[in-house]
């Protein structure tokens, strides 16, 4: 018996669509596996505690310092002003004996500056003239002694500019320090004064205040017309 070509026609064509259709099934079941798979990780990523990054050498940035310890607090730089003008408004004022060994050391490091710089400037000259002598003898170069004296002036002549030296620092902590005393002595006696006065102006004003107050006068027309009324 012979199939009609149309109906061979028919049943590939059926054929195709029943693939087809399987195909498309398939293939929504796989996005649809696909797509539970991603929610199940997005699921189990959230529900994972978070792990504290790692660095290494690949993620270390080149440039730049690296903190790991954090920032440091900020310093309390006015705790520590004020503290420090706490302390130095509780330091005490030099007395007057303080006050007069810092000027006397002050006088006696300036007079000794000026001891060892006059002798400095002795020993130079001496130097120059002896020196001057020396060379002035054409065979200077045989005289031995006179080259072994102008070494032993230099080398005087050095200790002495060493001595100066040491002098003049010790005469600038002197200054520092007579100044130091000069100006707190200055400003205590300012303030002792001010708080005299301060005192002397609250004892007048409580006198004032403890004065009787005087009566009130009559005056002589009102006294005349008293003693009439009478």
């Amino acid at each position: 018996m012979r199939i009609p070509r149309w109906a061979f026609t028919v049943s590939l064509m059926a054929l195709l669509a029943a693939s087809l259709l399987a195909g498309a099934a398939l293939a929504q079941d796989q996005d649809n596996s696909v797509a539970a798979a991603a929610r199940r990780a997005r699921e189990q990523k959230k529900e994972q505690p978070k792990s504290a990054h790692v660095y290494d050498n690949d993620s270390l940035p080149s440039t730049g310092h690296v903190n790991v310890v954090g920032q440091e607090p900020a310093a309390s730089t006015g705790t520590a002003s004020t503290t420090t003008a706490q302390v130095v408004e509780q330091k005490p004022a030099p007395t007057a004996a303080q006050v007069a060994a810092a000027n006397a050391s002050l006088d006696t490091a300036k007079q000794r500056l000026a001891d060892l710089k006059a002798d400095l400037d002795v020993a130079q000259r001496k130097f120059t003239l002896d020196q001057a002598t020396y060379l002035s003898d054409p065979n200077h170069s045989m005289n031995k002694a006179g080259a072994a004296a102008l070494n032993t002036e230099k080398s005087d002549i050095d200790a002495k500019a060493a001595a100066v030296a040491d002098a003049e620092k010790a005469l600038a902590a002197a200054q520092a320090k007579a100044d130091e005393a000069n100006k707190a002595a200055a400003a205590a006696a300012a303030a002792e004064k001010a708080a005299q006065a301060q005192a002397n102006s609250a004892a007048q004003q409580t006198a004032h205040a403890a004065q009787p107050a005087a009566p009130a006068s009559i005056p002589d027309s009102d006294t005349a017309t008293v003693d009439r009324q009478q």
